[in-house]
């Protein structure tokens, strides 16, 4: 593992693009302690506020390309228990890429890949940013009813750069659960799985479906079922319980 530390970037997933264009190895982890542009899932903004852990994880996993999105919710999987152990909290994930802890978010991740020139492989860049040591009131105000933070949940502070090394170790370890057993990874997905049994909307497009969360598929899809009584496999698009549908989360 090689971490590189920066004070401040844009974006750690753009740095690391970057880096992963010219050549960086896996396991590479670019870190800032504050993003100015940080990007969530659909190019909406993650707010980034100083306290947070933000960070991306370069891997080149040995994948179908049918799996790679799967890689996402290794991340998540990888978080959640390291964070349960760490930090004592019960923490769920919102497909595809949400943590969330009593019902406000806690985290979010943005897998991107990139070509390796040369190699007809592909580079995967998993992004992270989990709010760490920051006071809610750090956010922006029309978010802080919906954030919170491991600090603000225990009242303690936490060594970000040990809290990262643990991370990063366990994302390493769930990938390659994935790798090896993928049905494993998605059942201890599945433990911590936010929406299930949950009234949730999905908005694609212009379109936005209500029902009941029925849990993840075997391919990663996320199903849904609707007033109707239709099911629906989503591979795509935004769903969100419906006590915060009408607002931002960021």
């Amino acid at each position: 593992m090689n971490i590189l530390a920066f004070d401040t970037l844009d974006s750690t997933n753009t740095r690391a693009l970057a880096m992963a264009g010219a050549g960086a190895d896996p396991e590479t982890v670019i870190w800032a302690h504050r993003q100015t542009a940080g990007r969530g899932q659909q190019g909406r903004e993650f707010a980034s506020p100083p306290g947070g852990l933000y960070f991306s994880l370069l891997l080149q996993p040995e994948l179908v390309p049918e799996q790679l999105s799967l890689v996402t919710l290794a991340a998540g999987v990888g978080c959640c228990r390291l964070i349960e152990r760490s930090c004592d909290l019960d923490v769920d994930l919102k497909w595809p890429n949400d943590l969330y802890c009593r019902h406000r978010k806690l985290g979010g991740i943005l897998t991107e890949t990139t070509p390796v020139t040369g190699k007809g492989s592909v580079m995967v860049v998993i992004g992270v940013g989990i709010n760490v040591n920051t006071p809610v009131d750090e956010f922006p105000e029309e978010v802080q009813p919906l954030v919170t933070s491991i600090g603000a949940l225990t009242g303690k502070l936490y060594d970000l750069r040990a809290l990262l090394h643990c991370i990063v170790e366990e994302i390493i370890q769930q990938v390659q659960t994935l790798q090896r057993n993928p049905d494993k990874l998605l059942a201890l997905w599945k433990e911590h799985d936010y929406c299930k049994g949950q009234t949730i909307t999905w908005e694609t497009g212009h379109r936005c479906i209500t029902g009941i969360g029925r849990g993840l598929l075997d391919d990663g899809r996320y199903s849904l079922e609707d007033q109707s009584g239709s099911m629906h496999a989503i591979l795509a698009g935004r769903i969100q319980p419906v006590f915060c549908a009408t607002k931002e989360d960021k």
